[in-house]
């Protein structure tokens, strides 16, 4: 049996897409710059929140990147995300998981800030054992630093874990960690997307993800 599962954050663990186009929306319209729609916010997130800065910028604005990024990540960090829920099933998963002695932890290319606002909120209950956010001079998903930094941290070798996610830059870090991935696909990214990534084991909800993780 696996030791630990890593999870993906945002689009895995949590529905944070409403929420992520307000923040954004907000900062647009402070700026003077025109907001983006939810589909677009589903389309530019997956690789940090300065990259989907970044994408939500008008082009010739980008050299404000910095700036803009900056009132983002404080507009971010102090929103009450309202709109953001767990996912059907996620609960008994999570607990389930716990249950069998399997640690939980988290990687994500939100900020550490961001996910840490998270962590003691909607997913205090959960007492995941490490949670690993996006953090200065750590290069983000896909590279593997932080799966290594979280297994590392719990004492378990790769081979040992899942990585659990639901972009394309989850499958790339459980490739570059040497870890299993598990692609789910209730998240912001399409089969097809995830399968032209590499992805090749799925789960269409948390209940199935618990049954695949328990014969692996």
């Amino acid at each position: 049996m696996i030791k630990a599962v890593l999870f993906d954050l945002d689009g895995t663990l949590l529905n944070t897409l409403q929420d992520l186009n307000t923040c954004m929306n907000m900062t647009l319209q402070q700026f003077g710059y025109p907001t983006i729609s939810v589909e677009q916010t589903k389309e530019f997130v997956g690789n940090g929140g300065k990259k989907y800065a970044e994408r939500a910028l008008p082009v010739s604005e980008r050299g404000r990147l910095d700036e803009f990024y900056a009132a983002y990540n404080k507009i971010h960090v102090s929103f009450k995300n309202e709109n953001t829920a767990l996912y059907p099933q996620e609960e008994e998963c999570l607990k389930l998981l716990k249950l069998k002695g399997i640690k939980i932890a988290i990687v994500t290319n939100k900020s550490q800030a961001g996910a840490d606002v998270l962590k003691n909120s909607i997913l205090k209950p959960f007492d995941f054992d490490v949670v690993y956010g996006n953090r200065e001079g750590v290069p983000v998903k896909p590279a593997p630093d932080g799966a290594f930094s979280v297994l590392k941290e719990l004492g378990i070798e790769a081979e040992e874990a899942v990585f659990v996610g639901d972009g394309e830059t989850d499958v790339e870090t459980a490739r570059n960690a040497g870890m299993r991935c598990v692609s789910v696909l209730w998240g912001y990214r399409t089969k097809e997307q995830l399968i032209s990534a590499g992805a090749k084991i799925f789960a269409e909800n948390y209940d199935e993800l618990y049954k695949i993780l328990l014969l692996m």
